[in-house]
């Protein structure tokens, strides 16, 4: 079996899956009202375009988000493709490839859901504010979004192995944190809610470890992978 043709497909799925369409729907409809209501009259008399501003509109969707990424992660759980990977495991493609190729298109799927609402953001700023300096603004959603990303993703893709049910809570916790705005450490808080965006050491930390975690999860989700097929 062609690596690009699993890939295509897995990505086709997973893009036109309704839990997909439903949950990118929801945040680009949420990311609107931000802009209209919160963005354009600044965050803390601050100016539209700041740090601040920027830094508040991207956290205020990641929970959004996360919990797309977290439900494309309890999908590849499901009984249904449990057996496709029996199916796999018949072929010559090792099941670590196959694994990665499925986490590429998750990746992907993620990637495309928080681009448009911070591409929508960048467009309301040119066109509504003549404003097109976006490279700090850039990185500061990167940091902002990808560590954590990275982390829930290798915790869910790991975890879930083992229980379906681990998704789920994660799931969980990323709505409770949001919903109640329950305040964390700058080092261990996933979501970025009480990052000051002025890069303290303690946040930057926080985004490495988160990173280095999440890689270490995501690669022993894959050597999982390979002990199960043997």
């Amino acid at each position: 079996m062609r690596k690009g043709t699993i890939f295509k497909y897995e990505i086709k799925r997973l893009l036109l899956s309704k839990e997909y369409l439903l949950l990118l729907a929801a945040t680009i409809l949420y990311g609107t009202s931000l802009l209209r209501s919160m963005v354009i009259f600044g965050t803390n008399y601050t100016a539209p375009f700041s740090q601040l501003t920027f830094g508040t509109y991207c956290t205020s969707l990641a929970p959004f988000l996360f919990i797309l990424l977290l439900v494309l992660c309890a999908r590849q759980m499901k009984s249904s493709e449990r057996r496709t990977e029996t199916i796999i495991s018949a072929t010559p493609m090792p099941m670590p490839v196959f694994q990665l190729l499925r986490y590429g298109a998750i990746a992907c799927a993620f990637a495309l859901a928080a681009a448009l609402p911070v591409m929508a953001c960048f467009e309301f700023y040119r066109l509504v504010f003549d404003y097109t300096a976006f490279g700090a603004l850039l990185l500061s959603s990167l940091l902002l979004l990808l560590p954590s990303a990275i982390f829930l993703f290798g915790s869910a893709v790991l975890l879930g192995r083992w229980s379906t049910a681990a998704v789920y809570v994660m799931l969980a916790a990323v709505l409770i944190v949001s919903i109640f705005q329950i305040p964390l450490p700058g080092f261990i808080n996933v979501i970025g809610s009480s990052a000051d965006f002025e890069l303290t050491p303690a946040f930057v930390a926080g985004r490495v470890v988160f990173t280095g975690i999440g890689i270490v999860f995501i690669l022993a989700s894959l050597f999982t992978s390979k002990k199960q097929r043997i």
